[in-house]
């Protein structure tokens, strides 16, 4: 393969895999959501910046692949090293700023997923309390505890 076949052929894969992306990501978004998800005002609120920010990430992708592939046939390109080196510079840190777009979403759902799970235990804790104490007044405190049940201090 000569030089511009290969730089449109990967220009067009990474194209191709941001395409797949952000259709992925609308299918997502616009997909039934749980009630949970419809009622709460943090859970929606994260999940449309998650869409935000997974979808600004996968159009750089599609721009990268392009500006990627376009490298090959650009005349000046080859005639102008300065151009060129000025390309390459553009394209590493579109591809740096890509990086960081997905860690940004790597670590704002991390945080997230998180929070949700504290919050899970603390209600989980909470209606264990509550079913101890119900057991108590009712005499059943030895009865066998249901699988799954969970002592935390």
């Amino acid at each position: 393969m000569s030089g511009p076949t290969v730089y449109l052929a990967f220009g067009s894969l990474i194209s191709l895999v941001g395409i797949i992306f952000v259709a992925i990501h609308v299918r997502q978004h616009y997909s039934p959501r749980t009630e949970r998800q419809m009622k709460d005002e943090t859970e929606a609120d994260f999940l449309a910046r998650q869409y935000a920010r997974r979808m600004q990430t996968s159009a750089l992708a599609v721009t990268l692949g392009a500006l990627i592939g376009l490298f090959g046939v650009l005349r000046p390109v080859q005639e102008s090293p300065v151009f060129a080196t000025v390309y390459v510079i553009v394209l590493l840190l579109l591809s740096i700023w890509l990086v960081l777009l997905a860690l940004s979403d790597a670590v704002a759902s991390r945080i997230h997923t998180s929070r949700q799970f504290r919050s899970n235990e603390r209600a989980q804790r909470s209606l264990q309390q509550a079913l101890a104490d119900v057991r108590k007044a009712y005499g059943m405190e030895n009865w066998l505890r249901p699988v799954g049940w969970i002592r935390r201090p």
